[in-house]
């Protein structure tokens, strides 16, 4: 006697239900290439390249003609490179003489 009753679906399996197709994954957020200069505060003309292979960035103002070039790593991204200029910059225009930013104390 065969199974006395029970169903059998078309894969065998007895009683078991179908699995789910797998959920399609979204697609990664695109990061911006192009950004605001800041000697010239022209919007949209820094624009920052990678050359992976040789592990260096260049970044250049398409108006004002400033540049900058740094190394990179496997996990460098074209914002990493534009914040890293925009701290050196103000690292460098940074004078001891001036008293640092006063910090907000939390009350």
């Amino acid at each position: 006697y065969c199974c006395a009753g029970l169903r059998h679906s078309k894969t065998g399996n007895m009683g078991r239900r179908r699995a789910r197709a797998q959920a399609q994954s979204k697609p990664k957020p695109k990061l911006e290439t192009m950004f605001d200069c800041l000697f010239c505060k022209s919007q949209k003309t820094v624009e920052v390249k990678l050359i992976r292979l040789e592990q260096i960035a260049f970044l250049k103002c398409r108006v004002c003609a400033v540049s900058y070039q740094s190394k990179i790593s496997y996990l460098s991204e074209a914002v990493d490179v534009y914040s890293e200029w925009v701290d050196k910059s103000a690292e460098a225009n940074y004078e001891p003489d001036q008293a640092p930013p006063a910090k907000k104390l939390k009350v």
